[in-house]
């Protein structure tokens, strides 16, 4: 259903796209035509010395700049319907394995010393954030995997919530933010943090700003070059008048050299900012002229409009940039450095943009990171058919219950429903039918949760938890550790954070899978009674069926739960359903038949 009416909005892109290429084509004829016969208006004029040609090669002129700019107009507008296309055709990507291809994922967000990052796939390859993300800035990715990673705070979850729930509703809205931020992604040369970070300090520094006679030549020598030029113009041939032309021109382009390298070093930082400026323009006044309900929403909002000057200022910003880009191209450098004092006008400009917008430019990044946030995480809203905001409660104790749970990257997962608190659990069953996934289904829910997003579920209810987990563990051969000692150092440390008496969920997959049997109950019946406190709830899953028993022998609740398969003509199949108590199958000998070890 979703697919059908994804592709239906493409096909009306598709359209507009395919009428804007026809208008290009027809403005790229014009523009040949106007150019051509200017030139031939020009010729003819300067043969017969008739000045209507000349007037009509002026005409030309201006009419193939009109055309120039047109154009310009029409490629942004083309431009931002094929934004528009790859962001609905994301979507669709999304409804099957198509987003695995997706060019963000996190990855430069991985911390190592944070195990659940990798366990519960939030960032790296073929991770949630990979799936979710449609954020292009660095702001907008860093606060999406911050958001994942280490949660917000409890008392700001319901109004980052609501403020989804709002532009989930705005559709329009929000995919018009989401194809300006994609235009940002569409660009080859993309603006880094480093650049981003470059430009904010420069901006807080006391810039060096020319003195009155620097000033006082800005103004008087283009005047003079001008003058000049009027003047042999209207009266013919004059030699005072050229050598002032001549010593102005002379003089600009030198102090254009002599100036340049400090010049460049400040330019620089601006054109690398300003790379995507269109695009963060467009995005921010989209946001400031948006009426919003929720508080959330408000505050952003408010946070844009405190200075009274987004909009000026950003648009200001990106007539600088584009007079900046002169620079680009030698030709027209060196015209203008000679006759306007091109970089010490702009260092001027720049010099009054910064004291007046400088300070806000941090700020605004930081709004539209936090929107791209909030877009990236209402991803599912717009994909999957079945959803819900859950329930977080600060409290003493460790407590989840939820109704279809989904795991949000599976194509077509199986639902489970569960109510844990400060118990252990027990979860036994024969290979590939869905341990593993069940215990990251829970842990990546969590992650959606304490980001303030809609989990896959129909009901879904959890304390505040601190979520360890020991799932893919690596050997390291340079420090000459084994994947056994790696998870028994992984497993210590929450050992170790125990005392601390904070909410914790702990998910163990395959406990100590590195050695023997015997070693291996031993170890995991150590490791479940030094974990068992009220403020700790264990999930365990095992092949061991002997673990089971700790139902009996332990000091509180122990519960056991499995999953199952069962064999249709000689194969294999599972329905990855949770079930009540300890698994009594196994599959081991019919996998090694059907792969021709075991005969």
């Amino acid at each position: 259903m979703k697919k059908e009416a994804y592709q239906a909005r493409i096909k009306i892109v598709d359209e507009k796209i395919q009428t804007l290429n026809k208008k290009l084509r027809q403005l790229e004829t014009l523009r040949v035509i106007a150019f051509l016969t200017a030139l031939g208006s020009l010729i003819i004029g300067t043969a017969w010395h008739e000045k209507i040609y000349f007037i009509g090669t002026l005409g030309c002129v201006i009419g193939f700049i009109a055309l120039v700019h047109k154009h310009h107009q029409m490629n942004d507008k083309k431009k931002y319907e094929l934004a528009k296309r790859t962001v609905i055709e994301d979507n669709v990507k999304r409804l099957d394995k198509g987003w695995l291809n997706f060019a963000e994922n996190g990855s430069e967000f991985i911390n190592e010393d944070i195990p659940r990052i990798k366990d519960l796939d939030l960032l790296g390859k073929g991770s949630l954030f990979q799936y979710l993300c449609t954020a292009h800035t660095p702001y907008g990715k860093k606060a999406l995997a911050d958001s994942l990673v280490y949660g917000i705070r409890n008392e700001e979850i319901k109004k980052r919530q609501a403020a989804i729930k709002e532009l989930n509703e705005k559709a329009e809205f929000t995919l018009h933010l989401k194809t300006l931020s994609k235009l940002i992604g569409m660009e080859k040369n993309k603006v880094d943090i480093d650049g981003i970070r470059a430009f904010i300090d420069m901006m807080h520094k006391d810039n060096q700003t020319f003195g009155k006679v620097l000033k006082g030549l800005s103004l008087a020598l283009p005047f003079a070059t001008f003058f000049s030029i009027v003047a042999i113009l209207l009266r013919g041939e004059s030699s005072l008048f050229a050598i002032i032309g001549s010593i102005s021109i002379v003089m600009q382009i030198g102090l254009a050299v002599f100036y340049y390298g400090r010049h460049n070093e400040i330019f620089s930082t601006v054109l690398n900012f300003s790379r995507n400026i269109k695009a963060y323009k467009d995005f921010l006044i989209a946001v400031e002229n948006e009426e919003f309900e929720t508080p959330y929403l408000k505050s952003l909002k408010q946070m844009l409009c405190e200075d009274e000057g987004l909009k000026k200022g950003l648009e200001t910003l990106y007539k600088l940039s584009e007079a900046l880009h002169v620079r680009l191209n030698g030709v027209a450098y060196l015209t203008v450095s000679g006759l306007l004092m091109w970089d010490f006008h702009c260092k001027d400009a720049l010099d009054i943009w910064q004291k007046q917008y400088g300070t806000s430019v941090e700020k605004w990044l930081s709004v539209m990171g936090e929107m791209e946030a909030l877009l990236s995480l209402g991803i599912l809203c717009e994909v999957k058919e079945s959803y819900s905001y859950p329930e977080i409660e600060a409290l003493t104790k460790p407590v989840f219950s939820f109704k279809a749970l989904e795991h949000p990257l599976i194509q077509d997962a199986v639902a489970n429903d569960l109510v844990l608190k400060d118990e252990t659990c027990i979860i036994t069953g024969s290979n590939m039918s869905g341990k593993t996934t069940f215990l990251r289904t829970i842990g990546i829910n969590l992650a959606l949760a304490y980001a303030g997003a809609p989990v896959l579920a129909k009901d879904f209810y959890a304390a505040r938890m601190n979520i360890c987990t020991s799932m893919r563990i690596q050997d390291d051969v340079n420090e000459g550790i084994s994947s056994f000692y790696a998870e028994l150092l992984r497993i210590k440390g929450m050992i170790d954070q125990a005392p601390k008496k904070e909410p914790m969920l702990v998910l163990i997959d395959e406990i100590f899978k590195g050695t023997n049997s015997a070693d291996r109950i031993l170890g995991a019946k150590e490791t479940i009674k030094s974990l068992e406190k009220p403020w700790i709830t264990i999930m365990v899953s095992t092949h061991d069926f002997e673990l089971c028993e700790i139902e009996e022998s332990m000091g509180r609740k122990v519960f056991n739960y499995h999953f199952e398969e069962h064999y249709v003509q000689n194969k294999i199949r599972f329905d990855y359903k949770l079930k009540i108590g300890r698994c009594r199958t196994t599959n081991a000998q019919f996998l090694l038949k059907m792969v021709g070890i075991y005969k």
